[in-house]
């Protein structure tokens, strides 16, 4: 039976969402690490790392922060599988000798992803981008999916980073964004256009699933 361990925060992007069904429909055993009791991670299949309201990029980063990029590091190093959303794709970026920075303006939307030819339909979306920093993927990175100001989406070997919230339902992403103290006005538009997109949750399993065959 493979395994997964699934790193988030215990209060905040700490649902699994789409993920949940789809780890269970692969048979995985999965357990829950969370920030606020850092320990070593343990071996396993699949290392998933969640959103964060932290950040990796240049002087924004706390230790703990980065921390969790040399964490990842030696897991990539192992060439083992890695899936990372949001803050995990961050994550990888950095471990993997890309660049995250702190955008002008922070970017909000429910918005289609420039597709590389050689990505899977799924990449291009639309998906939920909420996102102060944007990410320049590593040079040995196969970029996936794109926006004018970041990389969304890329592969390094057996390791996915994808910067949109794909797994997130609109009652997660509703919960999600009010933890964050974003006003209703702001918010309410992105979760109405999820809501209105029956297609998501199908979209994310196939994602879910490249990551998985090139595991």
């Amino acid at each position: 039976m493979p395994s997964a361990i699934v790193l988030s925060h215990d209060w905040i992007a700490d649902e699994l969402g789409h993920l949940g069904p789809w780890l269970d429909g692969h048979g995985f055993t999965v357990t829950r690490i969370h920030r606020e009791q850092p320990r070593q991670l343990p071996s396993a299949d699949l290392l998933i790392v969640l959103g964060s309201p932290d950040s990796v990029a240049g002087a924004h980063c706390p230790p703990a922060a980065q921390g969790e990029v040399e964490a990842v590091r030696g897991w990539i190093a192992q060439d083992r599988p890695y899936l990372g959303i949001c803050f995990g794709a961050q994550v990888l970026a950095r471990a993997a000798g890309g660049a995250v920075a702190r955008l002008s303006t922070p970017f909000a939307g429910y918005v289609p992803l420039l597709r590389a030819p050689s990505a899977p339909d799924a990449v291009g979306g639309p998906w939920t981008v909420w996102h102060n920093d944007g990410i320049t993927a590593p040079p040995t990175a196969d970029v996936l999916g794109s926006l004018d100001h970041a990389d969304l989406v890329f592969r390094i070997g057996r390791a996915w980073g994808l910067q949109p919230h794909v797994e997130v339902t609109p009652a997660i992403l509703a919960r999600m964004l009010r933890a964050l103290g974003i006003p209703t006005d702001d918010s309410a538009p992105v979760v109405a256009a999820l809501e209105a997109d029956p297609s998501n949750a199908e979209r994310a399993w196939a994602l879910f699933d490249a990551v998985l065959s090139e595991g």
